[in-house]
């Protein structure tokens, strides 16, 4: 799989160490034009993927680089050190809600933040085009083992981001939460929490060792509920593999969507400002309304983007908007940061609860209410241009307005009223996959638009 995302591939199958030194070396060849450098510095770090070492071992035994190693360190964290230390760029070896059995890349320019789509083509030609020069290990160069110290002062940025009077708030509200992090980097977050006097239950806490699905949904959390009534938690909070996402799940047993975790992030940070009119707030184009509710309360405005984390961090920065995120993962991104950030979100949610001395559940009620449907399914990829022809012709037909961000590649949003959207994509993650997304404020109308848009989009790929 390769897009603006990343890399990602089945590893020893589709991501040989020898593929993934070619993409290493696509990366360090377009960084070295970029900068005019002939030996860049670059942050190396990973996940807790078995298979991340062998391919790390193989990049920084072949690639020129000053390497500034972080090792097993969370997706914003590897990022923040790319500012930290004024590398050049960073390579991060993930493939973050994939399974285990996955592995791949994340490529950042010098402000920590993925490349864009266009400077990730370049790196994408230059790995089909550029044939590799006769590799030898390099022997003599500069490897700064840094592990200990970006965790530390990653630790520090956070809280700088939050702030002073929150954490205060935090360590007075004795908060008690389940921490799941599945074997991944999200472990880091109990000692930070810890560190603010939250109480926390850790599962699945060793690196490397993943006892559910990778990726944080509903069914692979729900387990967590007997362990919050057991342990007489507030709440519990899962993580994929390289924490940038983070997924809540209730005392009752309901997983808080990821659209009503960004929906609190951005009351939370437009009621801080003195004058939030006119602040501009940066979501994907699949993000629920609920947030656009919470924006247009605080008189504040809301751009969409093409789906995609570099699409809202680069909208972001142009925009110099305050707060962003994609609603379709639990994640929120906060300038300074450059990505959604998982741990982040979830001390944000602790500040929030704390403010508020509410129930996290009674929080929500207080927001809009919006019910928003998923699904993904499998279709044949060399249909993939006529079927969104017909799904773009059955809507515009019955006079709905179809949004269609970034060309035949990208999505459509059908606009079925006020409160209400349907949306389609091909997955620039997962190979083969169509995701939909329904989103009304009525609930039968979501359900309604999602049994109409499978219809539709099966016939299309018959």
């Amino acid at each position: 799989m390769e897009s603006f995302s990343g890399i990602r591939g089945i590893y020893d199958k589709d991501l040989t160490d020898s593929i993934a030194v070619r993409y290493a070396h696509a990366y360090y060849s377009f960084l070295r034009s970029k900068t005019g450098k002939s030996k860049p510095a670059v942050v190396i770090g990973m996940d807790t993927r078995q298979s991340g070492v062998k391919i790390s071992d193989a990049v920084m035994g072949i690639l020129d680089c000053d390497f500034i190693d972080v090792g097993i360190a969370p997706t914003p964290a590897i990022e923040f050190a790319v500012r930290h230390f004024n590398a050049d760029g960073g390579i991060i070896i993930t493939a973050s809600h994939n399974e285990p059995y996955w592995n791949g890349f994340k490529f950042l320019g010098s402000d920590g933040a993925v490349l864009d789509e266009k400077d990730m083509n370049l790196v994408i030609n230059n790995f089909k085009i550029k044939s590799l020069p006769n590799f030898h290990k390099i022997q003599d160069r500069k490897i700064l083992e840094k592990n200990s110290e970006i965790i530390k002062k990653y630790s520090e940025f956070l809280q700088e981001i939050v702030g002073k009077e929150n954490i205060i708030r935090i360590r007075n509200s004795k908060q008690k939460i389940v921490l799941d992090p599945n074997g991944g980097t999200g472990a880091i977050a109990k000692k930070i929490l810890e560190q603010m006097d939250a109480e926390v239950v850790g599962v699945n806490m060793a690196y490397g060792e993943f006892n559910r699905a990778i990726e944080p949904t509903e069914d692979s959390l729900f387990y967590l509920k007997n362990i919050i009534d057991e342990k007489n938690a507030d709440f519990a909070a899962g993580f994929d593999c390289d924490a940038d996402r983070v997924e809540i799940l209730l005392k009752n047993g309901q997983l808080l969507s990821g659209n009503y975790i960004l929906a609190l992030v951005v009351d939370e940070v437009l009621s801080n400002l003195g004058n939030p009119k006119g602040k501009i707030v940066v979501v994907n184009d699949a993000t629920s309304n609920v947030v656009r509710d919470i924006v247009q309360k605080y008189g504040a405005k809301l751009r969409e983007v093409e789906a995609g984390e570099a699409n809202v961090v680069e909208e972001m920065h142009s925009s110099k908007a305050i707060a962003g995120g994609e609603g379709s993962s639990g994640g929120a991104i906060i300038p300074p940061s450059k990505c959604r950030d998982g741990i982040l979100t979830l001390l944000m949610i602790l500040s929030i609860v704390a403010k508020k001395e509410k129930k996290l559940a009674d929080i929500i009620d207080e927001l809009p209410k919006y019910y928003t449907l998923r699904k993904k399914l499998e279709f044949d990829s060399s249909k993939h241009n006529p079927i969104k022809k017909s799904i773009k012709n059955h809507y515009s037909k019955k006079g709905f307005e179809v949004r269609e961000n970034a060309g035949m590649k990208g999505s459509l949003k059908v606009i079925t009223g006020k409160n209400s959207f349907i949306w389609f994509r091909a997955s620039k993650t997962e190979a083969n996959v169509f995701r939909i997304i329904s989103d009304s404020n009525n609930e039968k109308e979501a359900q309604k638009l999602m049994e109409e848009a499978i219809k539709i989009f099966n016939k299309a790929n018959e």
